[in-house]
């Protein structure tokens, strides 16, 4: 009767152990969706970065007199001719941001000849689209990155 009531143990030992294996290995899957996400949105805000940079290093070498109505922007209604062309040759068809928008704001400084310029750049998140009620949550999700400089 002894040997009897012990037949089974190394199963269930062998299926405790499974179920463990397969609860570390889900949330090893977790950590790696999250490290993939965070990954692409920080790319996606170095890229921004240096779009809105290389935007401010053009204002600042133009002629003070001419910034507030070439550079003034908002898309997809536009503005000025400059922040357009850099819009849409370099945000729209030369980046990798996904369904981008700007906003460059120029205004006066306090000084004469001087411009406080706020450049905002956002873009939709990867799959942020979809039906349900998971992606009208997920519609909300984009990037934003905003900087400010004054020129002078």
């Amino acid at each position: 009767m002894r040997v009897r009531g012990e037949r089974g143990y190394v199963l269930l030992e062998a299926l405790v152990a499974l179920l463990i294996f397969s609860l570390g290995l889900l949330g090893m899957i977790g950590f790696q969706a999250a490290s993939t996400r965070i990954a692409t949105d920080s790319r996606f805000r170095t890229e921004a970065a240096i779009l809105a940079d290389e935007l401010i290093s053009k204002m600042s070498v133009d002629k003070r007199a001419v910034v507030v109505s070439e550079y003034a922007y908002k898309s997809p209604g536009g503005g000025g001719a400059a922040a357009h062309a850099w819009f849409t040759q370099r945000v729209t068809n030369g980046s990798k941001l996904p369904n981008p928008k700007a906003e460059v704001v120029v205004e006066s400084g306090k000084a004469i000849d001087t411009f406080v310029v706020t450049v905002t750049i956002e873009w939709d998140l990867p799959n942020s689209g979809g039906s349900g009620v998971a992606a009208d949550r997920k519609k909300l999700e984009h990037g934003v990155y905003v900087t400010q400089a004054m020129l002078f």
